[in-house]
């Protein structure tokens, strides 16, 4: 039986009732599963289902948190594989021993109450304190940072509890078993992948940060460059002539960098040639909308997408070189290409692409933006792109008329 994840909105209205919530990361980062519930509504009952995932017990707090009550890094060098923030751990001073349940729960409340001060709290104790980054998972994908956000989409105090899910044998819990356990016990799980998604949908992420003109060869654009909340990149739009009044849906080309095909014309891929084909065909028009996202060698990264090259050197294709670089064969998220969409008016898009996995991003996430039309955008192939061009057809799901042969 195919097992169904719960929603977000199921999961945030359990821990805005106090309820405890199975949370997964991906399968290629810890691939565990973990307890959580918010410190504010915290009891004996939740916190003692919590220790019963017999992982490490601990309390993510954001900064303010941290300085409010005084908790320091416990090193100065955190070599730890995934950053985890380990801080001061905490007891409240009027704690026997700060062990129990009941203990432990009236901890984390006083934690999360912002009158609290920090002569309230004894040190080191068994509340293990964790910093989340400002920003959630969008800026790190970890329970740590899930655990706040959870707790803040509730309406509550921003810090939660987590403690992670062992198999009887002391091993991480598998996602069939975590599964099994969120069914014994009736509660909700999610992942990780889908509360990331669900803050793209439904937060307003991205404002203009700068506007001009840019004529080009294939006509007088406008050029809009844009911030994105909690991220380091600055997505642009070229937009040509008002696609907003367009009286057709106008077309739409949601392009990733590519620095080796957009800047110096690499024969290994087509983006170089596909960027140019969609400038051709929005100027033939007259209207339409380039969106240029940064995220190089989908999601990679250049030196990684080099590093990915030298393997497919040595035999491997586009999709087993990732893999062997430890990557998915395709990391990209369209979820801020998206949001500039709706920040330039648009409800109704014709788009340019090969790749029906950018449709269904728009058409399954409920951002009220439809794509009516997928256009192909076909540039000739070489002797030194057709194997490519072969594998993204055949093991990536692009329309491509016929395999490309090298």
């Amino acid at each position: 039986m195919t097992r169904r994840f719960s929603s977000i909105p199921e999961a945030v209205e359990s821990i805005r009732n106090g309820g405890v919530v199975i949370v997964v990361d991906d399968e290629n980062r810890e691939n565990e599963g973990d307890y959580i519930c918010a410190a504010e509504k915290a009891t004996s009952e939740t916190i003692n289902l919590l220790l019963s995932g017999r992982g490490d017990f601990c309390m993510p707090i954001l900064a303010e948190t941290a300085h409010r009550l005084n908790v320091k890094p416990l090193v100065d060098h955190n070599e730890t594989k995934l950053e985890t923030a380990f801080l001061t751990p905490l007891d409240h001073v009027t704690a026997q021993t700060g062990i129990t349940a009941e203990e432990r729960a009236f901890c984390v409340r006083a934690i999360a109450d912002p009158s609290t001060r920090a002569e309230e709290f004894v040190r080191p104790g068994h509340v293990h304190l964790l910093l989340a980054k400002e920003g959630g998972v969008l800026r790190r994908a970890g329970h740590t940072e899930a655990a706040v956000d959870l707790a803040r989409m509730a309406g509550l105090q921003p810090a939660g509890v987590i403690c992670e899910v062992l198999d009887d044998d002391g091993n991480r819990a598998t996602r069939d078993r975590l599964f099994e356990i969120a069914d014994e016990k009736d509660l909700h799980i999610i992942t990780i992948e889908d509360l990331i998604e669900h803050r793209r949908v439904s937060e307003k992420l991205v404002s203009r940060l700068a506007t001009a003109d840019l004529p080009t060869k294939f006509g007088k654009f406008k050029i809009v460059a844009y911030d994105v909340k909690y991220e380091s990149q600055q997505p642009v739009a070229l937009i040509l002539g008002e696609p907003e009044k367009h009286n057709v849906p106008p077309l739409v080309r949601m392009h990733s960098s590519c620095f080796t095909g957009d800047v110096i014309a690499s024969l290994r891929c087509d983006c170089g040639d596909q960027l140019e084909l969609a400038l051709q065909m929005i100027s033939s028009e007259g209207c339409g909308v380039v969106v240029y996202l940064p995220q190089e060698g989908r999601g990679i990264g250049l030196a990684e997408k080099i590093k990915a090259y030298a393997l497919q050197d040595q035999g491997l294709d586009t999709v087993e070189a990732n893999h062997a670089l430890g990557h998915k064969a395709d990391l990209r998220d369209y979820g801020v290409g998206i949001q500039i969409l709706k920040d330039l008016s648009l409800s109704r898009i014709r788009l340019l692409t090969n790749n029906p996995k950018k449709c269904e991003a728009f058409n399954l996430r409920g951002f009220k933006l439809e794509v009516v039309d997928q256009i192909p955008i076909l540039p000739p192939t070489n002797q030194h792109n057709s194997d490519y061009l072969a594998t993204k057809r055949d093991k990536m799901g692009h329309i491509i008329p016929e395999a490309p042969r090298g």
